[in-house]
Order: structure tokens, then C-alpha cells, then sequence
């Protein structure tokens, strides 16, 4: 066996080492930017789709609908936003 020194081997192994390290650290850093978008869209989101409810829950307690004679099912437009289109959902009156 010769004992030669592996100083060059050593050298592109830590090349490679560090190469490997940076591309884990973009994955990472790519991984944490596309969490906080999504978080950020998911909390607006929340904030429409309880706006959207709460309208949609005044309109079904209104004395026109919650006092109807007769079971009737009326369109309610819900409004859009950002991320969302407008829809129009059944919105169910009388008893």
C-alpha cells in the first residue's frame, strides 16, 4: 500500500460537500417562500369566505326569509374577491 497524501481528494470532496449544502439550502429556502404565499392567500381566503357566511347568514335570518309561509329556495349572489369568482348559491327560506 502506498501512502501517497489525499489532499486533492479531500479538496473536491468538500467542493462537492458544499455544492450539495447549497442546493439543499435553495430547496429549503424555495419550500418556505411557497409556504408563506400560500399562508398568506389561505388567510385572505378565510377572511372572504367569513364575509361571504356572514352575509349569507343575515340574509337568512332577515323577517322576509326566516318569516316565509311557504319553504322557497331564492338565489343569494355571493360577491367575489380576490381568489374567488362571484357565485350564486340557494338560499333557503321559510320553515
Amino acid at each position: 500500500m502506498s501512502s501517497q497524501p489525499r489532499r486533492g481528494e479531500s479538496l473536491v470532496e468538500l467542493i462537492v460537500a458544499l455544492v450539495l449544502l447549497e442546493l439543499a439550502g435553495t430547496f429549503a429556502l424555495a419550500a418556505a417562500l411557497s409556504i408563506e404565499r400560500v399562508g398568506r392567500r389561505a388567510a385572505a381566503g378565510a377572511v372572504q369566505d367569513r364575509t361571504r357566511w356572514e352575509s349569507y347568514r343575515a340574509a337568512e335570518v332577515a323577517p322576509a326569509c326566516a318569516g316565509a309561509t311557504t319553504p322557497t329556495a331564492v338565489p343569494f349572489q355571493l360577491p367575489a374577491g380576490p381568489g374567488r369568482p362571484a357565485t350564486t348559491a340557494l338560499l333557503r327560506c321559510g320553515r
